[in-house]
Order: C-alpha cells, then sequence, then structure tokens
C-alpha cells in the first residue's frame, strides 16, 4: 500500500505534474510580464496561479501561442473563460460529429469554451507571440473528481450549453436589465466578445461617476465585469464571495482590503496588476491617477446561474441586507483612516482628491 500523504490537493499536485509553476499569494503585478514554462499538454507556454482570494473554487493560468504557431488539440471537465492579453489569432470549437466552428479574436476579445467542447487555438501572426489570460474552475473540479484522464478524456456533451449551432461564436450580443440591487445593472449575453470595450457600459451605484458592465458566456457559472472609476475618486466599500480575478487595465491606484475586525491591508495596482479579493473582506478601490481607473473582473459566479450566495448582494445597500456599505455608513474611525491614506497617495501623484463629490460638503 502506497504511503498515505496528508492534506494533499490534488489540483496542485496535477500542476506539478504538469512541469507548471502554480503561482499563490494575492496579486500578481504584470500578467504580461510573469515568467512562463513550456506545457506539453499543449504545446505553448504557461503559468497556473491560484490566488488567496479564490477559496479553492477556481483559478487561471496564462498561456503564450508562439509566433506562427498552434496550440494542441484539448477538451476539458471544466469551464474556462480567456480574455486575449496580447496579439491576434482564431480558435476552433466542436463537439464529436459536429461541424468545427471557427472564429477570431484579438487583443481585448473574451470568450468562453463550452464545457467539455474540443477546442484549438491558432497564433495569426508569424512575428509576435499571443498571450492569453484564463479563469477556469480546473481546482475544484479536479479536487473533487481526483482522475485527469477522466477530466482531460470524457466523451460527455451539454448540449445545454452549445450544440454546434451556427452564429455561436458570431461576436453578436443582447442586453438586458438586472434589477436585483435596486438599480438597473446591464447586462451582455454572447459567447464572443470581440472588444470587451464595445459593450456599453451604465451608471451603478458603486461610487461618484461609476459605470459598470456585466458579461455573460455560454450558460455557464463563470462570468464577467468591467468597472471605471474617474480619477481622484474611490468607490464605496463592498464585498463579495471568492474568485473574482480583478485585473486592471487602466489608472493608477490600490485597493484596501481587511475582514470584520481584522488589520487592513493595502495593495497597489497599475495596468497588468491582477488581484484576487478575499471571500466577505470589505475592500475599496482608490483611483489616484488623474485618468480614470479601470478594472476587468474573471470570476466565479454568474447573474444567471448561480453555486453560491456569495456574489448575490455584491451591489445591494447594506441597510437592505446587501454587501455594500453607503459613505455616510462607514465607521467614523474607518472612515477618516480611508480618507488620509487617500489624500495622501493623491497628493503624492498631484491628483486632486474629489472629496466633496464622493462624501459631500
Amino acid at each position: 500500500m502506497a504511503e498515505r500523504r496528508w492534506h494533499r490537493l490534488y489540483f496542485d499536485d496535477w500542476v506539478a505534474a504538469e512541469g507548471l509553476e502554480l503561482i499563490h499569494g494575492c496579486k500578481i503585478e504584470d500578467v504580461q510580464q510573469v515568467s512562463l514554462r513550456p506545457w506539453a499538454r499543449t504545446g505553448g507556454n504557461a503559468v497556473w496561479m491560484q490566488l488567496e482570494g479564490t477559496g479553492g473554487l477556481n483559478g487561471g493560468y496564462i498561456c503564450e501561442i508562439p509566433p506562427g504557431r498552434e496550440l494542441k488539440p484539448k477538451r476539458q471537465l471544466f469551464e474556462e473563460l480567456i480574455y486575449v492579453l496580447s496579439g491576434q489569432g482564431s480558435s476552433m470549437v466542436w463537439y464529436e460529429g459536429q461541424t468545427k466552428a471557427t472564429f477570431e479574436w484579438t487583443a481585448g476579445s473574451l470568450f468562453a469554451i463550452p464545457l467539455n467542447a474540443w477546442h484549438q487555438h491558432f497564433n495569426g501572426s508569424g512575428a509576435t507571440p499571443v498571450r492569453y489570460l484564463a479563469v477556469t474552475t480546473a481546482p475544484i473540479t479536479m479536487n473533487l473528481i481526483r482522475d485527469a484522464d477522466f477530466i482531460f478524456n470524457c466523451e460527455a456533451t451539454f448540449p445545454d450549453r452549445y450544440a454546434g449551432q451556427e452564429g455561436y461564436f458570431s461576436g453578436e450580443f443582447k442586453m438586458e436589465e438586472f434589477g436585483g440591487w435596486g438599480f438597473p445593472v446591464s447586462v451582455a449575453f454572447s459567447n464572443l466578445y470581440p472588444d470587451i470595450h464595445s459593450v456599453p457600459f451604465s451608471d451603478v451605484n458603486r461610487g461618484v461617476g461609476v459605470r459598470h458592465v456585466q458579461y455573460e458566456l455560454a450558460n455557464g457559472v463563470s462570468s464577467a465585469h468591467r468597472l471605471e472609476m474617474p480619477g481622484g475618486t474611490f468607490t464605496k466599500l463592498h464585498r463579495h464571495g471568492p474568485g473574482a480575478h480583478v485585473l486592471w487595465l487602466g489608472g493608477e491606484g490600490y485597493t484596501v482590503m481587511w475582514p470584520d475586525g481584522g488589520e487592513m491591508v493595502q495593495e497597489f495596482w497599475r495596468p497588468g496588476t491582477m488581484m484576487v479579493p478575499p471571500e466577505g473582506w470589505w475592500h475599496q478601490h482608490a483611483v489616484v491617477s488623474r485618468e480614470p481607473g479601470l478594472h476587468f473582473a474573471l470570476k466565479f459566479g454568474s447573474r444567471t446561474n448561480s453555486v453560491t450566495k456569495g456574489n448575490m448582494a455584491s451591489m445591494k445597500s447594506a441597510r437592505d441586507g446587501g454587501n455594500q456599505m453607503e459613505y455616510e455608513d462607514i465607521p467614523k474611525d474607518v472612515l477618516d483612516k480611508l480618507v488620509k491614506m487617500f489624500a495622501e497617495e493623491c497628493a503624492r501623484r498631484g491628483t486632486p482628491a474629489r472629496m466633496e463629490a464622493i462624501l459631500g460638503g
């Protein structure tokens, strides 16, 4: 009988067996610069990550396709959202016995791989690599099933998610309105967004001038959102469930986070920084540059297919039992500390701190 190993995570052991690094910690400073290793399964180069705020439910990897090359076809029994960081190319997606769907993408594109569908990615340039960020449900799937051969070689199909229908990856999207937080929130539905920035924002109640849009894909449990904050402002305090991979695309600032009764942690960000706020921690995004702060979050949970209740009230006021705190409801000692920190960071950069717009007076 093999020696028993205590407190092992199958996912961690699988990453090691694939010959790849698994990054932990609270953030990645720059997703464009993190080093990669050859990944034989795909024929590309990659690094896996499971940051502290995922709660073990999801994780991600960064992958690079060399110039003029393509990755090997593969399928898997976990969800995968892909955001293209740089380069341009195309993908094929299919189930056995169905016509292969082909679509093109470029930097700023977002798409989802339907559950257990075969897929293959191609670099469209012979001169520059492609680099993309994938956020997946691999950790929880692997730790529950504990059989990589089954996960990557299962023949099951999921026609309610994908049935080879024409136009599935057309790049068209439809907008709907979610009103469950007491104000309208824009939600886009598609399986391919050729440019995430082409989807319109709507104003939301997260702070002065904050705009937001939600992305739903592939009838899955993973989704994304994009949020913009004016320079010299900070958001309302909020908290949510695990697994929101917040990638900063614009501006400069910091996020301050803490659990109930715990110490504040301040993490600085700039374009390319990615972090995952821990589940249930209060946090606030502060933009200390003159230009707006813009982030794109790929996350566990969607507006339509919930797995936990952690994200159901993330923009609902705490006055109504939600997880967002109005500025005037922040305890005075906490607010004083937040304002002092923000004013000092803005002053260092010569950015006007718009405190009157935020707090009134």
